[in-house]
């Protein structure tokens, strides 16, 4: 690994980290609404130029919960983030029918195990934001499912449950949730089992963002401010470079002084930032640095991109 000592004054090393950008739910998700081309039911991600992207195709993207008897479309997509079982049969009812770009992780990781959970009689703990679009759907799933996102929502859980079991937001940090189920175990529920049901490329994301960041002199984190994945890259970033890790939406954020006196500059970008977005911040690097830049990728991007719909992860 090449250090900053080891850099020439006159040159910036760029150090992308490894498996930075979209993920194979996203990607799918965006070739879905450019191939159909029909209404979306809110942002497809979060991503601020995917969506302007997408309009700027003629793809229309209405309001995620709207009144539905005032939807004049007879086709719609539902986005990478899912949408309530509900509103999904709500939908069928009055004829429309729904490409669902929802994540395979959602559909074949997290539905699933509330519902299994729930069949063997446990009380489900979803950890995670109550306001994301994903917990909106995913506790839509269940029955005996409570949402909790800090120590004062878990106060607030009945007492005495019998069997109990925590799952999270796919999105959420490793550190965030086990600290939530940490206070669980030790104020509520004792026996609480525990699945971390984050998504492998937001784990891999989320140890790359947090490896490279402990060397580099300063970080720049791509993706849209609403992205509750990407939020979290420039938090844990943040960890180590308080005054130096930028989370930017667009190349035209970067600002040239954040390049000065540094040696060595790393990107991460969530799993709903394409890979063109990168290329054109590294390109916008190079137009702002006085002198010469020379990039590569931190390890091997290809590693660890397998998904894995296992239960090793309990917790």
């Amino acid at each position: 690994m090449t250090t900053s000592s080891s850099i020439k004054s006159n040159t910036l090393e760029v150090i992308v980290a490894r498996n930075a950008g979209t993920c194979f739910g996203v990607e799918a998700a965006i070739e879905l609404a450019e191939h159909e081309r029909k209404p979306i039911l809110g942002p497809l991600v979060h991503n601020p130029q995917v969506i302007l992207d997408l309009a700027s195709q003629g793809i229309p993207i209405l309001e995620r919960y709207q009144n539905l008897d005032l939807l004049e479309a007879k086709e719609v997509i539902i986005t990478a983030h899912g949408y309530p079982k509900q509103l999904k049969e709500a939908l069928h009812e009055r004829g429309v029918f729904y490409h669902d770009a929802t994540c395979p992780v959602l559909l074949k990781w997290v539905y699933r195990k509330i519902e299994r959970f729930e069949a063997e009689g446990y009380h489900i703990i979803l950890i995670g934001n109550p306001n994301h679009a994903e917990i909106i759907a995913s506790r839509s799933y269940g029955i005996n499912i409570d949402v909790v996102y800090s120590n004062e929502e878990i106060d607030q859980l009945p007492e005495k449950l019998e069997k109990t079991v925590a799952i999270c937001q796919t999105t959420i940090t490793k550190e965030k949730f086990q600290s939530l189920v940490d206070y669980l175990r030790k104020t509520k529920y004792p026996n609480l089992r525990a699945i971390d049901t984050r998504c492998k490329p937001v784990k891999n994301q989320q140890t790359a963002v947090e490896d490279l960041s402990q060397w580099v002199d300063a970080m720049l984190v791509l993706g849209g401010y609403e992205s509750s994945n990407t939020t979290n890259l420039a938090r844990i970033s943040s960890q180590y470079l308080p005054h130096h890790t930028y989370h930017i939406d667009s190349p035209d954020r970067i600002q040239s002084e954040w390049l000065r006196d540094i040696h060595t500059l790393g990107i991460g970008a969530g799993t709903s930032t394409p890979k063109s977005q990168i290329e054109q911040v590294k390109k916008r690097i190079v137009e702002l640095y006085a002198g010469t830049v020379c990039f590569r990728i931190d390890g091997d991007p290809n590693e660890l991109l397998d998904v894995d719909f296992t239960e090793k992860d309990e917790i």
